[in-house]
């Protein structure tokens, strides 16, 4: 017999009133339409920031439906190591694909960048900001986290070296070579950031910024990637190392 599925939807928290939610528009169209759900129905509502809850549809008609709180949902699907993303800004739907994957795979936020081989980059972040927060959404949905992770807005390469400083571990992916990913003596890896770049990859300056300020170079082995393929799998290896990816 098989379990059945419960579906879930993201809701700002403050919405829930009392135990209690109206849904209209879009989200009714989606629960009645697109779903098909009837009164009685378990929906799983997540707020984007960790907490989630598991709801029955009382009703359902032309103008809305209302749903009843029966309990929170366990926060067992984010990862313990908060996890930065920085990657630079990718031609077409390129970048969109990098957000929904290192979404599924747990990150905390994505920070889209510009490089000196990446072309007219700012522009095209800036443009398309909020549709790679619907995309974040919709894959915290679908792989059943609760927290959404946060899409800042497009940064220019200087702006990252901070970074260095506020993680327990800073990485930067160089087709140069570089380290493996971590070492016995790493300690306690509660964060860590991992940048990677453009088809191109990154210019000698931009490598001899990141070092400078505490980035450590990585290497994703002895093969050339596309720059959406370093991406994730920069993101898969830190989980692994230190995130959630190990345990059974």
């Amino acid at each position: 017999m098989t379990e059945r599925r419960v579906h879930r939807l993201r809701v700002p928290g403050a919405r829930v009133q009392d135990g209690r939610l109206r849904l209209e528009g879009a989200e009714l169209h989606y629960l009645r339409d697109v779903l098909r759900l009837r009164r009685g129905a378990r929906v799983e509502i997540f707020d984007g920031e960790g907490r989630g809850f598991e709801a029955e549809l009382t009703t359902i008609g032309r103008r809305g439906a209302d749903l009843v709180v029966r309990k929170a949902s366990a926060a067992r699907h984010e990862s313990p190591l908060e996890l930065t993303l920085a990657v630079a800004v990718a031609k077409a739907a390129k970048l969109d694909w990098v957000v929904e994957k290192a979404t599924e795979l747990g990150v905390t936020r994505i920070v889209p960048f510009a490089s000196e081989r990446a072309v007219s980059a700012v522009e095209r972040g800036t443009s398309r900001i909020e549709r790679w927060r619907r995309i974040a959404a919709a894959a915290a949905a679908q792989s059943g986290r609760v927290r959404c992770p946060e899409i800042l807005a497009t940064e220019s390469f200087a702006r990252l070296m901070p970074l260095a400083a506020s993680h327990d571990r800073a990485l930067l992916f160089s087709e140069g070579g570089g380290d493996s990913l971590g070492n016995p003596d790493d300690g306690v890896v509660a964060s860590a950031v991992v940048v990677t770049g453009p088809e191109g990859g990154f210019s000698a300056e931009e490598v001899t910024q990141a070092t400078r300020v505490g980035f450590s170079l990585a290497t994703l082995g002895p093969r050339v990637l596309r720059a959406e393929t370093a991406a994730i799998v920069a993101v898969a290896l830190a989980q692994h190392r230190w995130g959630d990816l190990r345990r059974g």
